[in-house]
């Protein structure tokens, strides 16, 4: 579920330290978000069918299963916004939570300014208005900004807030070089300027989903040195 803007946003905190998820509501409270807590990965599984959050913050560190494991089970089902939040900002880790299907990753400790900002800026990649032209084809490739939906063969594709704002921008500018550090800016914002480790595991997931042969796209290719393009033809 994704709120209206006339709706309350609904965060899902998953974090089994009582006192750093009590920080995190009031945080959330105070900027206008309901929030619900748990404190492990399997009341987190079974709660986002039930509540249907805007958003999840996750904790890796779990006292019953790894956070990874709670990551991968919900995107079985939903591609609902998930910000993983872990106690180690080791690079493996992090690529390992975007790998899984992480929309962003935050290594603790963070400021609570910079937690709200993450927040509102992957929930503003959904709530976004579309521009006039709501429907951008490239060759077999098609989306519908409106709908926010993605069809490749015929096929719907299933993606993330993050591979829709990459797919969006790549289709919106098919035919052109886009650079690593202009992605980064339009997907991320800047606070992952010059972290290209993060858009290649993004643009890795993409790949699977559009291309037939992901070692040797024809809709997302490697300029190297400079960044991606995606061929009109």
């Amino acid at each position: 579920m994704v709120a209206t803007q006339s709706e309350t946003q609904n965060i899902l905190i998953v974090e089994d330290d009582h006192d750093a998820a009590q920080i995190m509501a009031s945080v959330m409270r105070d900027a206008g978000f309901t929030t619900e807590a748990v404190m492990n990965g399997n009341a987190a599984i079974d709660r986002v069918p039930i509540d249907q959050p805007d958003l999840v913050l996750l904790d890796l560190d779990l006292p019953d299963i790894n956070g990874l494991q709670v990551l991968k089970s919900v995107r079985e089902t939903s591609f609902l916004p998930m910000i993983v939040i872990s106690g180690l900002s080791d690079q493996r880790q992090k690529i390992a939570a975007l790998e899984a299907g992480a929309d962003d990753f935050l290594a603790k400790p963070f400021s609570s300014d910079e937690l709200l900002a993450r927040v509102r800026a992957l929930l503003r990649r959904i709530d976004w208005t579309p521009e006039p032209r709501t429907n951008l084809r490239v060759r077999r490739l098609e989306l519908d900004l409106p709908l926010r939906q993605a069809i490749i063969r015929g096929k719907r594709l299933h993606l993330t807030p993050i591979e829709y704002g990459l797919l969006t921008i790549l289709m919106r500018r098919a035919g052109e070089i886009i650079t690593h550090d202009e992605l980064l800016l339009a997907v991320w914002g800047d606070n992952y300027q010059g972290d290209y480790s993060v858009l290649r595991v993004n643009i890795s997931r993409l790949r699977q989903k559009l291309e037939q042969n992901p070692r040797r796209p024809e809709y997302i290719v490697t300029v190297a040195g400079h960044g991606y393009t995606m061929p009109m033809e």
